[in-house]
Parts: C-alpha cells; sequence; structure tokens
C-alpha cells in the first residue's frame, strides 16, 4: 500500500487569471484547453501528450529533447532557422519526399561536384 493518498478528481474552468510561477505535479489535463495562453518560459517534463495539437502557436526558439514525435505531422508552419541534431529520420517526409532520399541525392551530388576532373 502506498502512503499518497488517493488521487481527487475535478474540473478548473478559469479565464482571465494570473498563473505565473505555479506548479502542476502528477495532474492529468487530458482533453483540457488552452486558449489564448501565454506559457513563455514554461518548462514541462515527463509528459504523456500523445495527440496533443497546437494551433496558431508561436514556438519560437522552443526546445524539444528526448522527445517521441513518431507519427506527428506539422503543416503551415514557418520552419526557418529549424535544427535537427542526433533525431531518428526514418520514414520522416517533406511535403510526400523522404528525407532519406534527399539527403542520399544530396549526397550523390556531393560526389559529382567534389570529385577531381579527369582529362
Amino acid at each position: 500500500m502506498s502512503n499518497e493518498p488517493e488521487a481527487g478528481n475535478d474540473k478548473l474552468e478559469l479565464d482571465n487569471m494570473y498563473l505565473c510561477g505555479s506548479r502542476f505535479s502528477r495532474v492529468s489535463l487530458k482533453g483540457a484547453k488552452f486558449i489564448d495562453a501565454h506559457l513563455v518560459d514554461a518548462a514541462f517534463e515527463n509528459i504523456l501528450g500523445t495527440q496533443i495539437r497546437f494551433g496558431n502557436a508561436n514556438l519560437s526558439d522552443a526546445r524539444f529533447e528526448n522527445v517521441n514525435m513518431s507519427g506527428a505531422t506539422i503543416c503551415n508552419a514557418n520552419l526557418r532557422g529549424v535544427a535537427i541534431s542526433d533525431a531518428d529520420l526514418t520514414d520522416m517526409t517533406i511535403n510526400g519526399v523522404k528525407v532519406s532520399d534527399l539527403f542520399a541525392a544530396y549526397q550523390a551530388q556531393e560526389c559529382i561536384d567534389g570529385s577531381p576532373e579527369t582529362d
């Protein structure tokens, strides 16, 4: 038996509130909606966010580390300056083209452009 109390079950409806510095620990926000919300400098850790949706969101300078985004979709997005590193890009596509095919074409072009000329 656990010494922790059983989780409560309640529903909050907050409007026009400043909750700066608030902390939520071991909470379920399944089905929650954040509308016109400011989450600047917020941190989300150990999150189960399958089927999470962001619409009309400004995620400039956001950082995603150690995340599973398999099956995720990004559309109508400004990805200027986005950097991806140490990532499994298996079956990732951009406008329907596999990224692995793009890399292969780029590497093939590099071999052609970088090869020594013959007489």
